[in-house]
Order: structure tokens, then C-alpha cells, then sequence
């Protein structure tokens, strides 16, 4: 433990100062995120069992390969030339993006009347994550849910006195849709995205990052609470740090390596999707939803580093952290290049960044990265060749 601790502190420290004390650096955060749960592990009152080599020499090596890999791809240099982003294909989102807003309050009136926990917020996180057999059964992700994202991040990096009403609009849309299934990571992730174009943008400072942060950390554990007809007091808020945080890291040592019962079903489960789908293979998709660990405690988060473990072993994690590193590495130093279409595309992925102690969200939701990044590129495709021979978006 003292050595990985140590690991994470180098890394934490070298992060700091070649990312120019920037916060939203994906090699500052990875380390800061790792470094801060360790502690937290070791110093807030828990009843969980110690960490087993196996989680720690897997973090090690995570760690280590994504923050190096990150700084190398940060080190090059990249062209700034500006991408233009076409305004009519951006006005014709938000007109379909209204025409969708049926089918969102659709959802919410039969979540609430076919459910039957007695609790309208739980009714409503259980037709999100397919519990209501009347529904559907089925995980609830909508495509409209990445067409309001994408047009409200488009709306809201060129927000200006003609247009920041649509962007508020848009902005409620995704709050609302967040909200209406209960999702603390959808909630979260709104607060990211939104905290990251503003700040590229200088908008606010880093002052008003670390109030917002902190609000959104008490939203989250609100949501929480309403979902589970709780009162959040001192107690309940160590046992949510605990289950949501901690017990990930004492289920992974549960895990044995190599043990997914088809290659790679975990790590590319959007090809056995797709295949099965097409009917070309008859072996299904893994359910996202992991499955839940009794011993030695309750729970069904093991980190973002179980798909690679699961399928590869360790050498799945040191390959695919350096993969991903390599990624953010690019996206963040694309971003600060001020080109606007890695502005939104790396304010989409900080979500991965910060959960990696929980779940694994890169390869897991592939199949909605795409759609994100199709909806994000077709306006900046035409507006940068201009297809449409008309005037883009002024910058």
C-alpha cells in the first residue's frame, strides 16, 4: 500500500506541474481521483476487509500507464487550425431535439404508473435501468437523450444574446432527463460538461469550479436520499462514500483474471452486440449491469478496471491504460489548442475520467460514444467544408 500510495503522489506531483496547475488535466485528475480514494480507504471509518495485492499491483499498473501514456500524447504538437461548426444543421438539432420532449415526459408518466416500490424517484431509477417488465425490461437509453447533449454543449461553447435561451433550454432538457431517471451520473456528468466549456471558454474561475463542485457533490447525495427515502445525515453520507467508492476496491479482489467466458465479451461487448443483433453469432452481449459479490462485501461496482482484468488480466489493464491514456492525452491537448469540437468532445469524456473508481465507461457505453461523436461531427464536417454554402457560426 505504501508503495502505490507513493506511485500516486510522484505521479500526482509531476502531473501538477506539467499540466500548468490546470484541474481538468486527465493525468492530474487520474492521479488526485486514485490518491484521494486510497486515503479515504485507509482513514475514513469503515468495516471493509483489507486490499489484496491484487488490487493494489493492478492500480499500480493502471495508474503508471495511463498518466505516462497521457503525457506523452500532451508533449506533441498539434495543428490549431479551427474547425467551423454550421449553424443551420445546429438550429435544425434544437427543432428536433423539441419534437422529442413527448416521448421523455411518456417515459416518466408510465415509470410512475407501472411502478410499484411505493416510491415515485425509485419507480423511476428502476424503468431507467430496465427493472419494470412492463416497460420493456430493458436499460433505458434513448437516442434523444445524446441529441440534446450534443446540441446543448454546441449551444452553450457559442452561447451569445441571440442564442443563450437556447442553450437554457437545452440545459434543462438534459438536467430534466437526468433528474427523471434518477441518475446521480447523469446529473454529474451535466455538471461536468457544462463546468469545462465554460472554464475553456473563461467564463468562471477556478474558484467558482470548486463552489459548483461541491454543490453538485450535496445534489448527488440529495438524489440519493430521495431515491432511497432516506435522511442523509453524517452516517448515511460515510455509508453512500462507502458503497459507491470504497467497496469497488475490495470487490475487485474477488475477481479472478482471465475468467470471461468468451474473449474480450467484456471489453467489446459492442461487438458481440451488434453480432448477436445481426444474428451472425448466436452468444449475447454481457449484461452492463455487473453482476452483485456477497462476499466479503455487498456490492456490483469493482472499478473502471474490471472489464480489462476480466478478459486480459493484467496485461489487459497495462495495455488498454495506455490506450486510453494515449486518447485523453490527445483530446485534452486538442482542447486547449481552443478548437471547439475537442472543447465539447473532452468535456463529454471528463465523466469517464472521474468515475474510474467506480465503473468502467469508455468500452462499456461504446455504442453511445459513437452516436455522440457522429451527432457532434456532422455540424462541423458541414460547416467546415461548407457543404451547405451558407455562413457558419461566427467566432
Amino acid at each position: 500500500m505504501t508503495g502505490l500510495i507513493i506511485i500516486l503522489v510522484v505521479l500526482l506531483v509531476i502531473s501538477y506541474f506539467l499540466s500548468n496547475r490546470d484541474i481538468f488535466n486527465p493525468a492530474l485528475l487520474t492521479s488526485a481521483l486514485w490518491l484521494v480514494g486510497i486515503l479515504l480507504f485507509l482513514f475514513l471509518p469503515n468495516s471493509l476487509p483489507p486490499l489484496q495485492k491484487q488490487f493494489i499491483f493492478s492500480l499500480e499498473l493502471w495508474s503508471l500507464g495511463l498518466v505516462v501514456s497521457s503525457w506523452v500524447t500532451q508533449s506533441c504538437v498539434y495543428s490549431t487550425k479551427e474547425w467551423q461548426c454550421s449553424a443551420t444543421v445546429r438550429d435544425l438539432y434544437f427543432w428536433i431535439s423539441l419534437l422529442f420532449i413527448p416521448s421523455f415526459l411518456i417515459f416518466v408518466y408510465q415509470a410512475i404508473v407501472y411502478g410499484s416500490s411505493g416510491s415515485v424517484a425509485m419507480d423511476l431509477r428502476l424503468a431507467a435501468l430496465g427493472s419494470n417488465d412492463r416497460m420493456g425490461g430493458e436499460v433505458y437509453t434513448p437516442f434523444y437523450y445524446v441529441l440534446w447533449t450534443v446540441t446543448y454543449l454546441l449551444y452553450l461553447i457559442d452561447v451569445d444574446r441571440y442564442h443563450w435561451r437556447r442553450a437554457v433550454i437545452l440545459g434543462c432538457l438534459v438536467l430534466l432527463f437526468a433528474i427523471g431517471t434518477m441518475s446521480k451520473a447523469l446529473i454529474l456528468s451535466f455538471g461536468l460538461m457544462t463546468i469545462y466549456v465554460l472554464y475553456r471558454k473563461k467564463y468562471i474561475s477556478t474558484k467558482a469550479i470548486l463552489i459548483v463542485a461541491v454543490c453538485l457533490v450535496a445534489v448527488m447525495f440529495a438524489i440519493h436520499g430521495i431515491r432511497q427515502s432516506q435522511q442523509m445525515d453524517e452516517e448515511q453520507i460515510v455509508t453512500v462514500v462507502e458503497q459507491y467508492i470504497l467497496r469497488g476496491f475490495c470487490a475487485f479482489d474477488t475477481l479472478k483474471p482471465e475468467s470471461a467466458d468468451h474473449w474480450g465479451e467484456n471489453v467489446f461487448r459492442l461487438y458481440y452486440a451488434v453480432t448477436y443483433k445481426l444474428g451472425i453469432a448466436t452468444t449475447e452481449p454481457i449484461d452492463p449491469i455487473l453482476p452483485w459479490v456477497s462476499k466479503p462485501i455487498s456490492t456490483n461496482t469493482y472499478t473502471t478496471l474490471y472489464p480489462f482484468f476480466k478478459d486480459f488480466g493484467y496485461m489487459g489493464i497495462a495495455v488498454f491504460s495506455i490506450f486510453l491514456g494515449l486518447l485523453l492525452g490527445i483530446a485534452y491537448k486538442k482542447a486547449q489548442t481552443k478548437n471547439s469540437f475537442f472543447i465539447i468532445l473532452y468535456a463529454y469524456v471528463l465523466m469517464m475520467v472521474i468515475m474510474q473508481y467506480a465503473a468502467e465507461y469508455f468500452f462499456t457505453n461504446m455504442a453511445g460514444h459513437i452516436k455522440f461523436v457522429i451527432l457532434l461531427g456532422i455540424p462541423y464536417i458541414v460547416g467546415t467544408n461548407n457543404l451547405l454554402r451558407i455562413k457558419n457560426v461566427p467566432r
